[in-house]
């Protein structure tokens, strides 16, 4: 039953921390165990690797596959309703948060023929879009269609349920640990929309989130092309991405034909020089630096505090270090940014340092493939956690990819050994 309860029990601990915990832990205490909770997933998965145990999906067929996909779909098609509520709750996300003013004015102008990288004149402040392509183009959904653009992040994440499904369904594991494999990232949407509902009301991160569970079914199935497109999506829709990037690459090339490498390398190139390169980075080389320095300026408002007296609202929740780093850095605050961007960028330097070493010398030990998926999560978390800004929304992306390994715990550890 353990194998079962515990990866399930970490999952809801996750979501219960990121959305609730301040209350219970205090802004001092909640970062800390947030941040023990998120690396007990990868050590557990960790653990399972080592003793062998891996997921073993049988060759698909019709049944499998229709199954598997439909109750995926169900698991999140089921907050539809409440979702729907949610938005009309927050039907003028404009007025609380710039994500999506942002994210409609890039596909807005673009759609018009427009370069679309230059300021909002929306907000007195002049927000520079900071957002990737992927980010905003599929917003052309919204509008051939007519509906609201954050359903578009809504739907993406059913879809992705819907292969984890097919994907889950596939294993030769209990129906009841199927069944709750397929729920985990339902877990992650109720307690979002039950305790953090203006951070799905303001925001379209479900969108990031479903590219990222698309990479990590990839990587579970060992599927290359779906890792070439997961790969695609996630590069294309947020930068930080490239981070992860140098561990994967050498992972891959030593254990997949060096004709397969080129050919997914060779996609990845085509669709950033394609979708990026020419069409916006060619047109101004500055978008990325702009994008860069308006994000840092706005850790340093954030910082510094609004209202009097002033108050670093993302610090409240309790979901990253800042906090601990404000009170602990010296200089002034931009001086105390840079410093923890510098700390944050060694770190990612450091992650694929250690990776790539603790790999080579346990390469026979451990599974490729699922060890890239495991260091993606722990990428993203030492990413976040250590960031010098952090808005809770970010946290359905790593919680989200928890939850992929968290069922591959669970496959793992209640696999069928016998034919």
């Amino acid at each position: 039953m353990k194998k079962v309860v515990i990866p399930v029990i970490l999952l809801l601990l996750q979501c219960y921390v990121v959305v609730y915990g301040r209350e219970w832990l205090g802004l001092d205490g909640n970062p800390a165990v947030l941040f023990i909770l998120f690396l007990l997933v990868p050590l557990y998965y960790l653990s399972v690797l080592k003793k062998g145990e891996a997921p073993m999906p049988v060759k698909p067929s019709v049944s499998n596959v229709l199954t598997g996909g439909i109750l995926g779909l169900a698991a999140l098609a089921c907050t539809i309703p409440s979702l729907d509520k949610l938005f009309a709750e927050y039907n003028d996300p404009g007025k609380l948060s710039d994500v999506m003013t942002q994210l409609n004015a890039l596909y807005e102008r673009y759609a018009a023929g427009k370069f679309p990288y230059y300021p909002i004149e929306d907000y007195s402040w002049h927000p520079y879009p900071v957002y990737m392509p992927l980010n905003w183009l599929p917003l052309a959904l919204s509008h051939i269609f007519h509906f609201d653009n954050r359903w578009v992040g809504a739907l993406a994440m059913i879809v992705a349920n819907g292969i984890w499904g097919i994907y889950v369904w596939r294993n030769k594991v209990n129906v009841i640990v199927k069944l709750l494999a397929i729920s985990l990232p339902l877990f992650i949407l109720i307690f979002y929309i039950s305790y953090a509902r203006m951070d799905v009301g303001v925001s379209m991160e479900t969108l990031i989130a479903a590219y990222y569970m698309i990479l990590a079914i990839g990587l579970l199935q060992k599927n290359i092309y779906m890792i070439t497109i997961g790969l695609i999506l996630c590069l294309l829709s947020r930068y930080t991405f490239v981070f992860w990037l140098p561990l994967f690459a050498i992972v891959y090339w030593q254990n997949i034909p060096r004709k397969t490498n080129i050919m997914m390398w060779g996609a990845v190139l085509l669709a950033v020089v394609v979708l990026y390169i020419i069409p916006f980075y060619m047109k101004d080389p500055t978008i990325l630096k702009e994008g860069i320095l308006y994000h840092n300026n706005c850790a340093v408002e954030e910082w510094d505090g609004y209202g009097e007296p002033p108050i670093s609202y993302t610090f409240v929740p309790g979901i990253y270090f800042a906090s601990y780093f404000k009170n602990l850095l010296p200089g002034n605050t931009p001086e105390q940014i840079y410093i923890m961007r510098v700390i944050q960028g060694s770190l990612m330097i450091l992650l694929n340092i250690i990776g790539i070493v603790y790999y080579q010398r346990n390469k026979t030990r451990v599974d490729y493939s699922f060890y890239t998926l495991l260091m993606l999560f722990v990428f993203i978390m030492i990413f976040y956690m250590f960031s010098p800004l952090l808005y809770k929304y970010y946290h359905i992306l790593t919680l989200s990819v928890s939850a992929m390994l968290c069922g591959a715990i669970m496959l793992s550890r209640n696999r069928e050994t016998t034919p």
